[in-house]
This record gives C-alpha cells, sequence and structure tokens, in this order.
C-alpha cells in the first residue's frame, strides 16, 4: 500500500526559513547578481528580510558580495555542489583508470577535489606495485597549493575564486621547498598553465614527488585532479612517461564525462 508519510515531507515538518533561504539560492538559477531590493520583489518579501538572509548567506559563504553591493553564488556552494556530485559520480568513473595508470606506472595515483575553497581532499586513490609506495588515506586533506593536484586545480579556476583563496590560504613551511607567499604561488601557476601540468617537488613531505594533470568541465575550469605519486628518485626518472599517461588518462575521462 502507498504511504504518503513517506513519499513527500509533512508541511508541519518544514522550518520557514530554511525554505525561504533555499528559495532564494533557486533564484540565482536564473540570475547571475540580484541585489536585497531585488530579492524581495522576487520572494514577496520585505528589503530588509532579503537584507538579513543574504548576510547571513554570506556569513557562511553561500553567497558573495560584488563591489557593486549585489550578491552572487559563494564558493562554498560551488564547493559543497563539486563534493557532493564527484563523491558520488566521479569516484565510480575515475577508479578504473587509477587502477589502470597504478598497474602502468607501479606508482600510486589519486583523484582529488577542492573540498572548501582552500583544501583539496583525496576522494580517491589506487595503490602502485612498487616497493616504497605513497599510502595517502581516502578523505585526507592538505592546503591546496601544497600538493600537485592542488595547483592544477587553482591554476585554472576563475580570478575571483583564485582571488579568494589567496586571502583565505595559510601559507605552512611544511618543508624546504613549500611555497611562501601568494606572489610565488601565482608564478608557479603561470608556470602550471604553461606547462600543462603541476607538481609538488617534495613541498608537502621530503622525499616524495607528484605530478598532477586537471579534469576541466566545458568552460575550462578545473572541477579536479589525477596525480602520480611516489620517491623522488623514481618520480623524476620516469617523468615524461609519467606526465603522458596522465595527459592520456585525462583525455580518456574527459571523452567520458563531456
Amino acid at each position: 500500500m502507498h504511504n504518503e508519510e513517506t513519499s513527500a515531507p509533512d508541511e508541519r515538518y518544514i522550518l520557514s526559513s530554511v525554505d525561504s533561504a533555499l528559495s532564494i539560492l533557486n533564484l540565482f538559477y536564473e540570475h547571475e547578481e540580484l541585489g536585497a531590493s531585488e530579492i524581495g520583489k522576487l520572494m514577496g518579501m520585505s528589503r530588509s528580510t532579503a537584507f538579513r538572509f543574504m548576510v547571513t548567506l554570506e556569513r557562511r559563504g553561500y553567497v558573495t558580495k560584488t563591489t557593486g553591493g549585489k550578491y552572487r553564488l559563494g564558493l562554498n556552494l560551488f564547493s559543497l555542489g563539486m563534493v557532493a556530485y564527484n563523491r558520488m559520480e566521479l569516484v565510480s568513473l575515475v577508479h578504473p583508470y587509477l587502477v589502470q595508470m597504478a598497474e602502468e606506472s607501479g606508482e600510486t595515483c589519486h583523484v582529488a577535489i577542492l573540498s572548501d575553497g582552500v583544501h583539496v581532499i583525496f576522494i580517491d586513490r589506487a595503490l602502485g606495485t612498487s616497493w616504497l609506495k605513497m599510502d595517502t588515506a581516502i578523505g585526507y586533506s592538505q592546503v591546496a597549493h601544497c600538493t600537485a593536484t592542488g595547483k592544477a586545480i587553482l591554476a585554472h579556476q576563475s580570478d575571483r575564486a583564485l582571488n579568494l583563496y589567496l586571502r583565505s590560504a595559510p601559507f605552512p613551511q611544511i618543508t624546504k621547498n613549500a611555497i611562501p607567499d601568494a606572489g610565488t604561488l601565482l608564478r608557479r601557476l603561470d608556470q602550471v598553465r604553461r606547462d600543462g601540468y603541476a607538481s609538488d617537488d617534495e613541498e608537502a613531505e621530503v622525499g616524495l614527488t607528484c605530478y598532477g594533470m586537471p579534469l576541466l568541465d566545458a568552460a575550462g575550469r578545473a572541477y579536479a585532479a589525477i596525480s602520480i605519486s611516489g620517491p623522488t628518485t623514481r618520480m623524476v626518472q620516469h617523468k615524461e612517461e609519467h606526465l603522458e599517461r596522465i595527459a592520456q588518462t585525462v583525455k580518456a575521462i574527459s571523452r567520458t564525462i563531456l
């Protein structure tokens, strides 16, 4: 027998404030930017009420205020959507490619996404067959620019997203090769765009080198990156082979997704 209680939420349990906030966010499907007055008219609420909603959403990073005083979707909302999409879809799609890369290279392969606008999180991996392999746990998080995958992603973000990153990210000096400041990072990202790949040259861990390339959407923005990681000596020795293998894998994945 069909049970209405399980098929639709009871209106008694709906929080009107949450429902209104989500309805406001839905307005941005059709509008790139909106002011508080415009939102009030579209929602049938006063400007002051709309303004309070937007201040709350801005505080949480789900919208951002422009120099013109209007609002647009924020990086946290993008990141949350990417986390949901990538975790559900990307892992199942990419995993066979990671396994193949790991088997062919002998090194550990990862796929990572930008999780909160500042950190990358490794959402899947395939362990290499060589001795002394990298064994980063799924779910491991690191400041993005300290990793090859993170730099690959950052190099293909919008100017707005990158500026937000530079204002928020710390620059931990984990090793002597760690990137010390924003200016150095920007130069490295320019190099990533020129070279087509990013590297972690013992920046996060002494003795460990990693090469990564982005997975790009139709607009040319990176939604994830894949990488090969291993001991520096082996990685440097087989650098060109690894880069070619990653490039071919990126092409194969992109043909599947786009």
